[in-house]
């Protein structure tokens, strides 16, 4: 069954379009993953475009890995493995980025973009531009 974050059930006239998205990360000093789960976001590229791509820039942007994790936590954005699990989405999509060797990628089923290199806000755009086609 469908669920609010607030844990209530979804009505059947409740149609949001549910993402998860799982942040894979790997450096000399780190590597594990954490999950992103919400709605509004149905298709690959709009997951991409809004939320992965925030997530892309500002791991690429932080000065040392740490930082941007500590920035997740902060503000609460990320689920549990559980919930993650649990979650049937309309999407699933994730990223990986091996910080030490500067390889980002975003993945959905059997497809992956990798970006050159630390990605900038107009290679994300044209990744976004080549997923809803």
């Amino acid at each position: 069954m469908n669920r609010h974050s607030d844990g209530w059930p979804l009505s059947t006239t409740d149609m949001a379009e549910t993402y998860a998205l799982c942040v894979q990360i790997e450096s000399h000093e780190y590597y594990g993953e954490y999950y992103l789960v919400g709605e509004g976001y149905g298709t690959p590229a709009e997951v991409l475009d809004n939320i992965a791509a925030d997530h892309l820039l500002r791991i690429s942007n932080a000065s040392r890995i740490e930082e941007y994790l500590l920035d997740v936590l902060k503000q609460g954005e990320n689920a549990s493995e559980g919930e993650y699990d649990s979650t049937d989405a309309d999407i699933e999509c994730w990223i990986h980025v091996d910080v030490s060797y500067q390889r980002y990628a975003f993945g959905v089923g059997d497809r992956v973009v990798e970006f050159t290199g630390e990605p900038t806000k107009s290679e994300i755009a044209s990744t976004v531009t080549q997923l809803q086609t």
